[in-house]
């Protein structure tokens, strides 16, 4: 069973991209998570970090990375050394690339573009820094089956603007509220009922492994719909549980939160009925046990969520995370 995105069958992607996945009812408020006490890596400093370790990758050098002696590497959930998986096959990094930064707690995040003997694949990436060296790398990427495929020139990989834009000093949200719109994204998605428990601007737009699956506007059908309006289908009752959510970068001066997370599904919802009264037969792989796990960016724009991205793999049922 391949990944969401570009590994996935035809059909399945339109079951899928169609919407996603993922939280029910409404769960207690997640703590902020523990900032590092007065960070002395800015925005610069952890940006910088970021493509030294992009460098390095490319290199096949762990060495040209400043880290700790006991740094922990995850790729794809699983915990490996450095200088294996991508550090042995990453040769180049594209032009797409979108930075999220964490100075409080020392964290900074990245999408964009990696090449392995060419062949370009969707990079997420996070680190954590502390006291000047790189303590945790946790990477996430997703490669085409077919290697002709130019994720490169995938629709959903344009420079989106809105990621970029400074959030007014004045009308920044709080770190604990910031997570809060990101968790109730999740609330919104476990087990959809077609309750909304998340604030959607009128224009948010999903991107998953570079495919629009949410406002896309030469798309028909439910890729068309907007994020809110997908939901309200029920079409993601399917989604069985959103686990392990983690908040690990929270930048404010930007208005993202990058949320790492894993969606199950149970594979036993074989037909339901949507909220309009229509039956839906859930088409494979979701008529099967397996689970997501993910590295997904929410944009919050006047305490709205304004623009999603999100990296996809698929990995065993109820895989457990190496991060707790």
């Amino acid at each position: 069973m391949r990944k969401f995105g570009f590994m996935v069958s035809a059909a399945a992607l339109i079951a899928f991209a169609t919407l996603f996945v993922f939280s029910s009812g409404t769960a207690a408020a997640p703590a902020v998570p523990a900032a590092a006490a007065s960070s002395s890596c800015d925005r610069t400093c952890l940006n910088g970090f970021m493509d030294k370790f992009l460098d390095a990758l490319v290199a096949h050098d762990p060495s040209k990375l400043p880290h700790s002696a006991n740094v922990k590497y995850t790729e794809n959930n699983v915990v490996l050394q450095l200088g294996d998986g991508l550090w042995a096959t990453a040769d180049g990094i594209g032009s797409y690339k979108i930075y999220m930064d964490d100075p409080e707690a020392g964290e900074v995040g990245y999408y964009g573009i990696v090449t392995e003997d060419k062949h370009p694949g969707i990079l997420g990436a996070r680190l954590k820094v502390l006291k000047g060296k790189v303590t945790e790398i946790e990477v996430l990427v997703d490669r085409p089956e077919n290697a002709n495929n130019n994720i490169a020139d995938a629709p959903g990989l344009k420079e989106k603007p809105v990621f970029y834009e400074d959030v007014p000093e004045n009308e920044r949200l709080s770190r604990q509220k910031l997570i809060e719109i990101a968790n109730s994204y999740f609330d919104t998605i476990q087990q959809n009922t077609g309750k909304i428990y998340a604030p959607f601007d009128e224009n948010c737009q999903r991107v998953e492994n570079g495919m629009i699956t949410a406002n896309n506007p030469n798309a028909t059908g439910v890729p068309k719909m907007g994020c809110e309006a997908q939901l309200k289908t029920g079409l993601l009752r399917f989604v069985t549980r959103c686990r392990d959510r983690r908040f690990v970068v929270v930048d404010q001066q930007k208005g993202l939160v990058l949320v790492s997370a894993f969606f199950d599904h149970a594979g036993v919802e074989n037909s339901f009925k949507l909220v309009d009264g229509t039956t839906y037969h859930t088409r494979p792989p979701f008529d099967r046990p397996f689970s997501f796990v993910m590295l997904e960016l929410f944009k919050v724009q006047d305490a709205k969520i304004r623009q999603i991205e999100a990296v996809i793999d698929t990995v065993p049922y109820h895989m457990p995370t190496p991060w707790k």
